[in-house]
Parts: structure tokens; sequence; C-alpha cells
């Protein structure tokens, strides 16, 4: 008899374990699913932001994503336009603008974006990467591709490249023009140990002179340019440089540093964005402070536009994620009305596995 109770026993307790370790098991299985985030799929991998006043402004992106606003920034609208990596978008007025990407991406609208059309001239190559456009007036307009510097005459129904003919084809990556003819270039022939890397016309790209002491070994890790007349002018990449002699001489002004753009609204005050930070000068550059709102969501910020020193708007690129197997994107947009003292940041997120398994149907 005691036999047999210590056996009832045993079972007793080995059914209490088995019990126990099934039910852990169980609640582990049951544990709930990180929530799936609110995708608006509006705009992948923003790129570029353009405001044509305080309340229309657009916003560039991947894939063909185009977003249009009408109220600030509160409330955007989608476009999608073929599957165009877009870098850079321009408006000279509420009707005509412009849409450029990679792989030969160049668009352009006549009534406010609502449709998009491919531009086909003999001037730009199918497989250029373009990634800047500015107008003047409704004629002059240029585009930077890896291959140098495109110009229309003609209100962007015809382009052409002129830049360093004799030598074509050896990378351009930044441009900055002051008026409809005077402008600077950074690209290089890479025919030299140490090449001059910026280049200048007075003539709207007609003809482009070297700029000696604009050397690579003296403008290293710089990747864009902003030129504010056809003297003063600045530098950035992993350092931000000055010159006021049409680069001829450099001075560094913050070194390290994250840029890939700036907006100066005169000789004094200006901004600069890169990276995870956003930068202020009232000083013409001699001191840069950080106004980055603390945020972590920004990783990779693209551009900068202010239309005075209150209002301005930034463009850039937020975390990727994970969430049950679906790759997300997230794009931020962030606008201030007080110079950057505060920002009021939009977060926008893309569902790029959805988009993929839509585009592979």
């Amino acid at each position: 008899m005691q036999l047999r109770r210590s056996i009832l026993l045993a079972l007793c307790i080995i059914l209490f374990i088995y019990f126990e370790i099934h039910s852990c098991s169980e609640d582990r299985i049951a544990e709930p699913k990180p929530d799936m985030p609110k995708t608006s799929d509006l705009i992948c991998d923003a790129s570029d932001v353009f405001f044509l006043n305080p309340q229309v402004g657009w916003m560039a992106g991947s894939y063909g994503t185009l977003i249009k606003t009408e109220d600030g920034g509160k409330s955007w609208k989608s476009v999608r336009v073929d599957d165009g990596r877009f870098c850079d978008i321009t408006f000279t007025n509420k009707w005509d603008g412009w849409a450029i990407g990679k792989d030969g991406a160049f668009y352009r609208t006549r009534d406010g974006g609502e449709n998009w059309e491919r531009v086909i001239s003999a001037g730009l190559p199918d497989d250029e990467d373009f990634s800047r456009v500015v107008f003047f007036g409704d004629s002059i307009g240029y585009a930077l591709g890896y291959h140098g510097v495109y110009r229309s005459v003609d209100a962007g129904n015809n382009w052409q490249n002129n830049w360093l003919p004799v030598v074509p084809y050896r990378g351009a990556w930044g441009m900055s023009f002051v008026n409809g003819r005077i402008g600077f270039l950074l690209g290089c022939r890479w025919l030299d140990e140490d090449p001059v890397i910026i280049y200048k016309t007075t003539d709207g790209a007609e003809s482009w002179m070297e700029v000696e002491g604009s050397n690579a070994s003296v403008l290293r890790t710089i990747v864009t340019i902003y030129f504010i007349d056809e003297n003063t002018g600045w530098a950035g990449g992993g350092a931000i440089k000055k010159t006021v002699d049409g680069g001829k001489h450099w001075v560094t002004q913050l070194e390290p540093a994250t840029v890939r753009d700036f907006c100066f609204l005169n000789y004094r005050d200006g901004f600069a964005v890169g990276g995870s930070r956003v930068l202020k000068t009232t000083d013409g550059g001699n001191t840069w402070i950080d106004i980055t709102p603390s945020d972590d969501r920004i990783i990779d910020l693209r551009s900068v536009q202010f239309i005075d020193s209150m209002n301005g708007w930034i463009a850039g690129r937020g975390r990727e994620e994970y969430v049950r197997g679906t790759l997300l994107k997230h794009s931020l947009f962030l606008r201030t009305s007080d110079g950057g003292e505060t920002w009021e940041i939009k977060d926008f997120v893309f569902n790029f596995t959805e988009f993929l398994e839509s585009q592979n149907k």
C-alpha cells in the first residue's frame, strides 16, 4: 500500500511539472506580437524638399514617390511617377515644375504636379544620374548629372552638356549657380595627381575654367558647394569650408562635420544639414550652432530650405525596421517657424516589403 501511494505521489508530481512546463510554453507562444506601425506609403527614402511659398511645398523620394502639401506640411497628397529614384525637385511657379533623379529620371509638370511627363531630349542620356536642377526665370535651366552640367535655354524643351568637352565623362557631383550665367561645378577629370575639383563658368555653361587653389588635397571629403555670389561660397561634406575669392583659397570653419546640403539667406544667415545634425550660423559660418531637435528618429538628413530667417523645412530619412517580417522605411519632414528654436517632425512610414511584392506581381 505504501509503495502504491509513493508511485501515485510521484506520478502526480510528474504530471504537475509537465503541465507547468506546458503552460509556460503556451504563455510564450501567446505573447503579443509587436504592433505594425500605421503606414502612409506616401514617400520612400525622402531626398529633397522644395517650398514655393509658406503653404505650397513638395518632397521627392525613390520609386516614383512625390508628395505635395498646400497647408504648410500639415497634410500631404501623393503622386506616383513611374519608378524614378528622384533626388531633386523644383518649381518655377505654381504650375511648372521639374523632378530629376537616378537612371535617367527627368520629368516635368505643367499643371502643378497633377501630371508628370518624361522629358525626352537628344542631350539627356537615358542612363545619366541626375542630382540637381535649377531654373532662372522661365527659360534658362541647369541640371547636374554625373557627366556634367546640362543647360536649357528654351524652357527645358532641349538640353545640352558643355562641361569639359575635351575630357568628358569623368564625374561631377556638385553644382551652384548664382544667376543665369555665373556658376560653379564640383567635379573632376582625375587626370592629375592632385586635380582641381572646382570649375567656374561666366557665360552660362558655354565654357568652364579651372579654379586654381581648389585642388582635391584642399577640398578632401567635400561633396557639395553653395555660392551666394561670384566670390563667396561654402563647401561641405566631412567638413565645412568657406571661400571669399571665388574658390582660390579656403578656410576650414568646422571639422569634422557631416553636410549634404546648405541654405544661405544672405552673407550671415545660413543652415547646413547632413547625417543626424542641423547646423545654423548667423555670422557667415565663423561659428556654427547645433540646432538639431532631440529625436532619435533622425538618421540621415538630405535637404534644407529656408525662405526667410524664421520659416524652414528639412527632408531626410529615418530608421529602417523589420516588423513581423516586413521592412518599413521611415522618411522625415521637419518644419520650423522660429528659426530652428523648435521643430515639428512628421514621420512617413513606407511598407517596402508590400511595395516589392506588388511590383513582382
